[in-house]
């Protein structure tokens, strides 16, 4: 037994320790947040974006982090590339979604030199490194440098609503910008909610019937006091009927590309 456990020591010293340095000078004259910009605003005009996807992956690690020094800077970079990538990969090839799976789970787009799946970018970096099947209350046990180096302590749940998986029901696309990410994003949150969110009477008792994402990622709204409070917060519901029954709507998984936001 203590060689088993000096072992998995071992295992998670080797696979968490160690962070890119942020750098500047050489290898930093590129904006990522305007590359990321300009990568969605191609792929939503329809335009060759081969060197956007090319710059992205030719990106230095260091420079990148030194490049992503504030918060929205990071979360705005990640945001549009997650959603460039899935528009990128699912235009280009449908049939990935076939296996919805597979698609998450295998990298298959190259940032700053690593490849990555849409899920690495999502729980491992957005998420701030929570589990995937975890409910927002497990973290990963064993990070990697480059989540370590990137991801968002802390996550933000404000991002289940403006992260497009691909299927119908998930978010439009919006192209978000550091110096204003928390409007767009609380704009773009209301709106979700508006549009997926219901008030209805069921024998006799009112209840909030409204996405499943609030159950899928439950803990993540902690930084908002949870989820009664995230949906006053958005004006679905007021402060005295917030302890309201919930039902969550089914998910339409339906493929259904180009989503693009107003």
């Amino acid at each position: 037994m203590p060689r088993i456990l000096s072992a998995l020591a071992v295992l998670l010293l080797l696979s968490t320790c160690g962070r890119y340095q942020p750098t500047t000078g050489a290898g930093s004259d590129i904006d990522p947040n305007a590359l990321s910009e300009r990568f969605l605003a191609g792929l939503k005009a329809g335009e060759e974006v081969s060197n956007e996807v090319d710059q992205l992956a030719e990106l230095d690690p260091g420079a990148l982090a030194g490049a992503l020094d504030t918060r929205d800077k990071r979360l705005a970079f990640w945001v549009n590339t997650y959603n460039g990538m899935v528009q990128y990969l699912l235009t280009r090839d449908p049939s990935l979604y076939d296996d919805r799976s597979s698609f998450f789970s295998t990298p298959s787009f190259t940032v700053a030199g690593r490849e990555l799946s849409p899920n690495d970018i999502e729980h491992g970096i957005i998420r701030g490194g929570e589990n995937r099947l975890g409910l927002g209350f497990i973290p990963q046990f064993f990070p990697n440098k480059f989540e370590r180096t990137f991801r968002v302590k802390g996550g933000d749940s404000r991002i289940h609503f403006a992260l497009n998986c691909g299927a119908s029901d998930c978010p439009p696309v919006e192209v978000y910008r550091p110096e204003t990410y928390d409007e767009q994003i609380d704009a773009r949150v209301r709106s979700y909610l508006a549009d997926h969110s219901e008030l209805k009477e069921v024998d006799g008792e009112e209840i909030l019937v409204t996405s499943p994402l609030f159950s899928w990622f439950k803990g993540d709204f902690r930084d908002h006091d949870g989820v009664d409070d995230f949906l006053v917060d958005y004006g679905v519901l007021e402060e005295d009927n917030k302890d309201i029954k919930r039902q969550y709507a089914d998910y339409d998984w339906t493929l259904e590309t180009g989503i693009w936001a107003e």
